[in-house]
């Protein structure tokens, strides 16, 4: 089993010590941290890499930071899992190709399978925008099978 930390969208009026206090407390069991865009604060970033865990970052819009790729995937356990910041349009051949499709952007919860492929947003972890969220995920994936946890900060 692969356990990934699964946090998005960390934007709008948040102090940035707390969120990675936060986030620090419930990934301390995670394999992989993996962003799905928008970290607003470099700070926010710097902490997630300091956990000592594999970081996978996509680019965003806020900021849109081209050091960043527009999408990632890999292979977990045996799963594909890709990662964007922009909700895809199911019928994109790269999409079609994936078992698990992450994404932000949106600052909504979403677990939705279109097709083949399960769409997974987990909101902001800092009721980032129009959101009263602050959630983050963690997604446990064994063999060809995963489970989302909805975690409230």
């Amino acid at each position: 089993m692969r356990v990934l930390g699964v946090l998005g969208d960390t934007q709008g009026r948040y102090r940035v010590p707390v969120l990675l206090a936060q986030v620090a407390e419930r990934f301390s069991g995670v394999d992989e941290i993996w962003h799905a865009g928008d970290w607003q604060e470099p700070a926010v970033l710097e902490g997630l890499q300091a956990l000592g865990k594999p970081l996978y970052v996509v680019n965003g819009n806020a900021p849109d930071d081209p050091r960043y790729p527009a999408r990632v995937s890999n292979r977990v356990e045996k799963l594909t899992i890709g990662m964007v910041h922009r909700p895809p349009p199911p019928d994109d051949p790269w999409v079609r190709s994936l078992d698990i499709c992450i994404h932000g952007h949106t600052h909504r919860w979403r677990d939705e399978v279109i097709g083949r492929t399960r769409f997974i947003n987990v909101s902001t972890a800092t009721a980032g925008g129009f959101s009263a969220d602050r959630t983050v995920g963690i997604l446990r994936v064994t063999d060809d099978q995963a489970e989302l946890e909805r975690v409230q900060l």
